[in-house]
Order: C-alpha cells, then sequence, then structure tokens
C-alpha cells in the first residue's frame, strides 16, 4: 500500500511536492482504512481519489510513480523523463520517492536522476517514529558511493554486497542488480524488489488487458468471476470467448500472417492485438497452428450466443474489461493499481459502480488499494468516500502543480456542488468568449 509519493521537478511538479494516503483521525468509513496495530504502525487509506482540470498534473502523479517502478525493477527510461521545463535554467536531477507498506513492514524507495542516468538512490525501512537504513547510494565520474545499514550473512555475504553496489551501472538501480545478481544480506531489498514486480500495478488509458479470454478458458474461478462482473456491470455482454477463424479472415497484412504462420513452431503460442482486435495463434506438436479470435458474447431474442467483434463494442465497454481482471484480482490479492482517468469513455454511474464494488469487498485481511485520477464529480459523497481519500491538483500561473488534500477543507455540506463551484479550485476557468480575436 502507498503512504505517500514525493515528485520535484518532473513533469509540472517543480519543487518537492508531496502526496498521502496516510489515514486520518476520522472513524468515517473505517473499513476504508489499514488501521495500525502496534504503537510504530501506520494507518494507509485503501482508497485514494485525484481530481483537478485537464492538464493540471493528475497523469503525472501516476506517471511518477512508474518511473520510479521502472528504475526499482531496472533501468532508468530515459525516454520518460521530462524534467520541469518552465525554469529558465534547470540543470536539477528529477526526484521520486514512495513510502508503502509491504506486508507488515514500511519501506521508503526513491531516486534522483536525469537522462544520464541516477544521481541518487536509497531505501529506507520505516514506521511512525523511525527511520532505519537499508542501503543510500550516490554516483559520480569516479564511480558509486555506498553506505549500508545492517547486513546480515557472513563475511562473504557482506563483500558480495558491496561488491554489487560498486559495480552497478550509472543506468541500473543497486535494488535490480542486487536482485540479478542473488545478492545476500539485504532481505528487505528482496520484500521492497518484490512489492514493486508483484504487487503495484499501474492502469493507463491505454492499456489493454490482452488476454482476458484465454485466462477464463483456464481458470474456472476466473471464469466465474468475470460472468458475474458482466452481469453486475449490464452492458449486454455475457461471456468473452475465442472464436476459431481461417487465416483469409485475418484483418492483418498478408505479408505479416506469412510470415507469422511461416515462423510459427511447435507448442509455441502467441497473441497479436490491436487496441479492439485480439487474435490467438497457437501451434500444436505436429506444427498446425490454430488461429483464434477474442469476441464478446451477446444473447439474442431466443437465447441463443453470439459472437460480437471488440470493435463492434463500445469504448467504455472495452474500457470495462480493462478493470474486471483488476477487481477481481483486488478481490483475491493484496494488490495496489494505480489508474490514470478511470472514468474515461464509460458512463458516471460506472466509475461509481467500480467504486462501489471495490469497497464493498474490503476485507481486514487483505492490504488492498485502489488510487485513480477522475474528472466525475459524481463520487465526491461523503456518503460513499472520506474527505482524506480526495486530493486536488492546480497549476498556478507559472505552470506549476500544486496538490492539497479536500481533508484541509473541513467539509461538511454537499461536497460535489461545492467542487463545481470552485470552492475547492481544481478545476478549469475560461477567458470570456467576448474576448476572442476572431
Amino acid at each position: 500500500m502507498i503512504l505517500r509519493i514525493t515528485i520535484e521537478n518532473l513533469f509540472s511538479f517543480k519543487n518537492e511536492t508531496e502526496i498521502s494516503f496516510v489515514a486520518g483521525k476520522s472513524d468515517r468509513h473505517n473499513e476504508q482504512v489499514c488501521r495500525a496495530e502496534k504503537r510504530d504502525d501506520i494507518s494507509v487509506l485503501k482508497a485514494g481519489i485525484i481530481y483537478g482540470a485537464n492538464a493540471s498534473g493528475k497523469s503525472n502523479i501516476i506517471k511518477a510513480v512508474a518511473i520510479i517502478q521502472k528504475i526499482a525493477l531496472g533501468s532508468v527510461p530515459k525516454k520518460d523523463i521530462e524534467p520541469f521545463k518552465l525554469a529558465e535554467q534547470n540543470n536539477k536531477p528529477s526526484k521520486v520517492e514512495i513510502e508503502f507498506k509491504a506486508g507488515p513492514q514500511y519501506f521508503a524507495y526513491g531516486a534522483e536522476f536525469n537522462n544520464k542516468g541516477i544521481a541518487e538512490e536509497w531505501l529506507y525501512e520505516i514506521n511512525s517514529r523511525t527511520d532505519k537504513e537499508i542501503f543510500s547510494r550516490k554516483t559520480s565520474i569516479s564511480g558509486n558511493e555506498f553506505t549500508f545499514g545492517t547486513i546480515e550473512g557472513n563475511d562473504e555475504d557482506r563483500q558480495l554486497a558491496k561488491f554489487i553496489g560498486q559495480s552497478t551501472p550509472i543506468s541500473d538501480s543497486f535494488l535490480s542488480e542486487y536482485i540479478k545478481r542473488n545478492g545476500k544480506g539485504l532481505n528487505c531489498i528482496n520484500i521492497a524488489y518484490n512489492w514493486m514486480k508483484e504487487n503495484l500495478k499501474i492502469i493507463f488509458p491505454d492499456s489493454r488487458y490482452s488476454g482476458i479470454s484465454m485466462r477464463i478458458e483456464q481458470d474456472k474461478e476466473f471464469a466465474v468471476a468475470t460472468k458475474s462482473l458482466l452481469e453486475y456491470f449490464n452492458t449486454g455482454i455475457i461471456d468473452i470467448r475465442r472464436t476459431k477463424i481461417s487465416k483469409e479472415s485475418l484483418d492483418l497484412p498478408k505479408e505479416l500472417v506469412d510470415d507469422l504462420m511461416a515462423n510459427s513452431e511447435p507448442n509455441k503460442n502467441f497473441l497479436i492485438s490491436s487496441p479492439t482486435t485480439i487474435y490467438f495463434f497457437e501451434t500444436n506438436d505436429n506444427g498446425t497452428t490454430t488461429i483464434y479470435k477474442q469476441n464478446a458474447i451477446h444473447k439474442n431474442d431466443n437465447g441463443n450466443d453470439i459472437p460480437f467483434d471488440m470493435n463492434e463494442e463500445s469504448d467504455g465497454s472495452l474500457r470495462l474489461l480493462d478493470f474486471i481482471p483488476m477487481l477481481i484480482d483486488l478481490r483475491l490479492n493484496e494488490s495496489v493499481y494505480l489508474i490514470d482517468e478511470i472514468d474515461r469513455s464509460m458512463h458516471p454511474m460506472l466509475s461509481q459502480k467500480i467504486l462501489e464494488y471495490y469497497f464493498n469487498m474490503l476485507s481486514s485481511d487483505r492490504d488492498n488499494q485502489l488510487i485513480f485520477s477522475t474528472h466525475e464529480s459524481n463520487l465526491l459523497n461523503l456518503e460513499l468516500i472520506r474527505a482524506d481519500e480526495v486530493w486536488f491538483v492546480e497549476k498556478d500561473r507559472e505552470g506549476v502543480s500544486h496538490l492539497y488534500s479536500l481533508a484541509e477543507f473541513k467539509p461538511r455540506e454537499d461536497i460535489r456542488k461545492g467542487y463545481l463551484q470552485g470552492r475547492y479550485g481544481a478545476i478549469p476557468f475560461f477567458a470570456s468568449i467576448k474576448n476572442l480575436k476572431w
């Protein structure tokens, strides 16, 4: 679970800016909080909702988390780095730090970086009162400078950890190099790395869950859950299936199909996907390739199953199909999801139904969290959410994004109405139409 995200000199964030999902003292919707059980524990919200006008910086928060995740799991994604551009001189590195809960432990992992690589990197084990260093790294022309906390194990383990640190390239994280080279003695690194890899999941507007029909075939529990959710959201789709098709009916360039078929290998399967069409190529041990197409299944007036091409479905239905695996995952496992523009292409009621479903299935036994950006004002309802779950993003005249919490206003009134009236900011303002020059 994410406690805090700190961003500096990245995208529209100029100065160090923080968004926190640490729960306040309110006892409203207590089931939406992972409550501290021990003195040093930290209470964490199970949901976070980010509002702001277009181009205010909402998406940049989620993009920043995606960058620190990529750094943790490998190397600096240089093509994704955009330091704040509106400063006259900006030679500073960008910075992202994420504080998170993994099992019973809390960590702070962060890095300062530019398009040349990592300038600084650190991992601390934290709690409500203290920070304990796992490692800190600074890079220079002469190499890496490291300080370590306690390295468990024997002298050989300690020497290996230090060797990995000294030989980690400037473009790569020590976190990933330690895992790649089977480092020992710093078990907190394994926990932090696995959380970044297995628990933290990000859905952007163009993200697609391609293999839902295949998973339905292979996982009965997933199939039952998917059909149940399709019925709950009432899109008219009753199932997602693969249907066998001929090579000639493929909506792909003939040269590509011929190349794919010529290079197919026994017992090798692969898929090709576009925003609306997904094809599966399966080759058996005799070298025979069978082609399938993913279809949405509807019922006709006689109760018969009728397959529809995915491009015949609305953008909202396709977007919902990307969220169904997420909702199943959140119900069965411990996961953290960040969604950019949850309401994109969907009816306002669908966003509300997704949030209601998520809140309804929360369990004190699972550390789940759902954080998303949205424009959907219907979610601003204190009967559904907590005030400390809501954050606003607003740009100033210099183009700098600033963050503030709804909880700062101590709202008691209709917060949706107050938001639309501009009481909390973070809404678009327009010039007078009379000033148009044409």
